[in-house]
C-alpha cells in the first residue's frame, strides 16, 4: 500500500519526505547534543566550584601546615613526642609552642573550618566524612585551651580532640579525583 501511494505521489514526495525526516532527525540529534553539553557544562562548574571554593584551599592550607609542623619540630623538641611519654617539654619548649599554635596552626585551622562550613554543600560524599569530622572537633575543642591561654593559665596545652591523621590522605585524593575529572570534562 505505502508503495503503491509513494508511486502515486511520485518522485517529489520523495524527496519532501525525505528532507521532513532529515529535518527532524537532525532536530532531535541537535537537541541531545545540546542536552549532553549542557550537562557536561554544569559537571565543569560543580568540578571547578569544589576545587576553587573547597578542596583546593584545604589541600593547599593542610599541606603548609605539614611543611609548618614539621619546620617546628625540628627545631623544637625534634627527638620525640612533644607531649605523652618520656620527658615532658621545657617551659622554653612550651613556651615556643603556645606562640607557633597562636601564631601560625590557629590561624591556619580557623580558615580551614571557615572554608568547610562556608562550602560544604560542594563535598563528594553526601556526608561529613570522619577526617573532615575530627578536623572540626579539633579545632573547635582547641578554643578552650586558647581560652585559658588569654587568661594566662597554661596548665593544658593540647586539645582533647587531636588533629586528624587520616586528612591530608583524604584531601589529597580528593583533589586529585577532581583535577582529574576536571581534565576529563575540559577533553585533556
Amino acid at each position: 500500500m505505502l508503495d503503491g501511494l509513494v508511486a502515486f505521489l511520485g518522485g517529489e514526495a520523495k524527496t519532501v519526505a525525505f528532507a521532513v525526516v532529515s529535518g527532524v532527525v537532525g532536530f532531535l540529534a541537535k537537541g541531545v547534543y545540546d542536552l549532553v553539553a549542557a550537562r557536561r557544562k554544569d559537571q565543569l562548574d560543580r568540578v571547578n566550584q569544589q576545587l576553587k571554593l573547597l578542596y583546593g584551599p584545604l589541600y593547599a592550607l593542610d599541606r603548609a601546615g605539614s611543611i609548618a609542623w614539621a619546620a617546628f619540630r625540628s627545631k623544637v623538641r625534634p627527638e620525640g613526642a612533644f607531649f605523652g611519654e618520656g620527658t615532658p617539654p621545657t617551659e622554653d619548649e612550651l613556651t615556643a609552642w603556645r606562640r607557633w599554635m597562636v601564631t601560625v596552626f590557629k590561624p591556619q585551622h580557623d580558615e580551614m573550618s571557615s572554608i568547610l562550613t562556608e562550602n560544604a554543600d560542594l563535598l563528594l560524599e553526601a556526608e561529613l566524612v570522619s577526617p573532615l569530622q575530627q578536623f572540626c572537633a579539633h579545632v573547635a575543642a582547641y578554643k578552650v585551651v586558647f581560652e585559658q591561654w588569654q587568661l594566662g593559665d597554661f596548665s593544658q596545652h593540647h586539645s582533647v580532640v587531636n588533629y586528624p591523621d587520616a586528612l591530608a590522605g583524604y584531601l589529597e585524593t580528593s583533589f586529585r579525583r577532581l583535577k582529574a575529572d576536571q581534565s576529563k570534562l575540559l577533553g585533556q
